[in-house]
């Protein structure tokens, strides 16, 4: 057994207060975190922020999911396990890693301040190590998720700071667009390795379409809570547990209307973010200026 794959140094590492740390810290890297974390930062933290965090985040996922389907890399053996949420999901790359990357990367470098670099730097080291700790992920995982996150970190910045790719997106049109994004997602599934029990994540890449389609029928505007600060944040949390209510019913519908068929989990994840990005905006808007009518249009 290579180094990349030795495991039997984590054991001694391990006491009960050690365990419910890095447990808590690896639930930060599951999607009903994740999701619900970019649905706080989208009503109370700048919707134009978490609209490209988002995006990023879907778009490494995605890369993630393929990869691992791709590489179907076994993770290590049972024995060290102390995380029984990742089913019969592969190990290369940490998914965890991957993504801790691009989104406390990416939202440090939209706040450029010394200290969201080193709280990033630090998260994202103890997401990590949490894989490792818990078990369910091997050193030459961990080190291949971080380079894919970097990977895709940088691609997505670089294309924010391209001024030509940047003036093009400016100028595209919804259709446009939306053409653009279902193109790659029908080369995504046809190439998509799929078998038994591990099929294109559909629900996920609905959601990429409902989040891109929300904004730009939104017209790019940014989302403004009525209210002090306090009102604000109290506001953005109620939307969240609205978001969770949501989510539960667009997760559950599709099992039970049919389990297997793609067009119906690609249509509750694209109505998802659909009611995340436009709908709950919009009504929000709409209350506010009927409780006061003097209100500018937000």
């Amino acid at each position: 057994m290579s180094l990349w794959n030795i495991m039997d140094w984590v054991l001694p590492l391990r006491t009960p207060f050690l365990n419910g740390f890095f447990e808590l810290i690896t639930l930060a890297g599951y999607p009903l975190f994740l999701i619900m974390f970019l649905c706080f930062g989208y009503f109370a933290l700048g919707s134009k922020r978490f609209f490209h965090t988002a995006m990023l985040l879907m778009a490494a996922g995605l890369l993630n999911s393929w990869l691992k389907d791709f590489g179907q890399d076994p993770r290590p053996d049972m024995l060290y396990a102390l995380d029984g949420r990742v089913g019969d999901s592969y190990g290369w790359p940490s998914g965890h890693t991957q993504i801790a990357v691009v989104l406390w990367g990416y939202l440090a470098h939209t706040m450029r301040q010394n200290w969201a670099y080193a709280a990033a730097a630090i998260f994202i080291v103890l997401q990590g190590f949490s894989r490792l700790y818990l078990g369910v992920h091997d050193l030459g995982d961990v080190l291949s998720g971080f380079v894919f996150g970097v990977f895709c970190l940088m691609a997505y910045i670089g294309v924010e700071r391209h001024a030509a790719s940047r003036t093009r997106l400016a100028a595209a049109s919804l259709p446009q667009i939306l053409l653009v994004l279902i193109v790659l997602q029908g080369f995504y599934i046809a190439f998509y390795p799929t078998h038994i029990g591990h099929d294109a994540p559909y629900w996920f890449i609905g959601l990429s379409t409902g989040w891109l389609l929300g904004r730009y029928l939104r017209g790019h505007e940014e989302v403004h809570l009525p209210g002090p600060i306090l009102v604000q944040a109290l506001l953005a949390a109620a939307l969240t547990g609205v978001s969770f209510v949501l989510m539960l019913a667009m997760t559950r519908l599709p099992r039970a209307l049919s389990d297997d068929n793609a067009l119906v989990q690609y249509g509750f994840g694209t109505l998802f973010g659909l009611a995340i990005v436009a709908l709950l905006p919009f009504l929000i808007a709409k209350a506010h200026q009927f409780f006061s009518p003097q209100a500018p249009q937000v």
